[in-house]
């Protein structure tokens, strides 16, 4: 389930016409959507199992 969240914000964020900083806006509008993908993977490292985090030295961002 968490999984098919986290796809499913980056999916919802690509599809979604609306953006925090408009691309017309080069640089800002790239790393507006550059921040967005980076917190929704740190989540995605947060949802992780125990398991998983240890096998591939990953930590848990607070």
């Amino acid at each position: 389930m968490k999984k098919i969240l986290a796809v499913g914000l980056v999916g919802f964020y690509i599809w979604l016409p609306l953006d925090l900083i408009p691309d017309v806006f080069l640089f800002f509008g790239i790393v507006d959507d550059l921040a967005v993908f980076t917190f929704i993977l740190q989540l995605m490292v947060k949802m992780a199992p125990l398991e998983l985090q240890n096998k591939y030295g990953l930590t848990k961002f607070k």
